[in-house]
């Protein structure tokens, strides 16, 4: 049956069960071990803007981007989900909980399902209420002046923006600076990544974009994936640099 198979596809059948492999020998690593500690200044800088919203009674800004359905559907849009429920798990009894904002119809209505889904999750379905999340502006213009519009809030302890925006997200950005209010970007398009350069902000990219939910989660299968990712991108640049050698060799055709 592997004969069968072209070249392309053993390798890719081959890195599947690699894959697996990984994921299998971290969790039996993490389920005997507990995860190093292993400093990460964008997932401290987050966890340091939810302990300051819980001790000063202050709630914290989630933009959840523009784009997802929109125009294409584009996943990226909503890597923000993920980071939304897991800070809502470490803020659903604050004085102000986790108040988000979206700038397109399915994201909002996913992201609503999202807080609802938590609030279930620990019993505490009487405190859910729909204006946690809420739909704000369907062009990303006038997502990102609503953005603009709710920083100027006393009762804000930061602004995080995550998913896929526009470069006039560096209006949010800038009028958080204004008010001395702590920002961190995880944007996932390049054109909005560029704008969080611009101020203080504190700009995620890469893989730390998709990897920040499973960090703050802290769940063992969450880390194991994570842990398995690095494997893996070691055994594709093992791989990588082995065929150069052997193609260089003349053993490959």
């Amino acid at each position: 049956m592997l004969s069968a198979l072209t070249l392309n596809d053993q390798l890719a059948l081959a890195l599947g069960v690699l894959g697996l492999l990984f994921l299998l020998i971290n969790l039996l690593i993490l389920k005997r071990n507990k995860p190093k500690h292993i400093p990460e200044p964008g997932k401290q800088a987050v966890e340091h803007l939810l302990h300051v919203s819980s001790e000063e009674g202050k709630r914290l800004v989630v933009g959840l981007g523009h784009s997802l359905a929109n125009s294409n559907l584009d996943l990226a849009g909503a890597s923000g989900l993920s980071l939304q429920r897991a800070l809502l798990k470490r803020s659903l009894f604050n004085d102000h909980p986790l108040q988000s904002y979206s700038g397109d119809g399915v994201l909002a209505c996913l992201s609503r399902m999202v807080v609802r889904g938590a609030y279930r999750g620990a019993l505490a379905s009487e405190l859910f209420s729909g204006s946690l999340s809420q739909l704000s502006g369907t062009s990303p213009l006038a997502y990102t002046s609503s953005l603009v519009n709710q920083i100027p809030d006393s009762s804000n302890a930061g602004l995080l923006l995550a998913g896929q925006m526009s470069p006039v997200v560096l209006l949010a950005l800038d009028q958080a600076d204004r008010h001395a209010l702590p920002s961190i970007s995880a944007i996932a398009s390049l054109s909005g990544q560029a704008a969080g350069f611009i101020g203080n902000s504190v700009n995620l990219m890469g893989e730390d974009i998709f990897n920040a939910a499973g960090k703050l989660d802290q769940r063992k299968s969450s880390l194991a994936g994570l842990g398995a990712q690095d494997w893996l991108r070691i055994a594709i640049s093992l791989g990588l640099l082995i065929g150069a050698i052997l193609k260089m060799g003349g053993v490959l055709p």
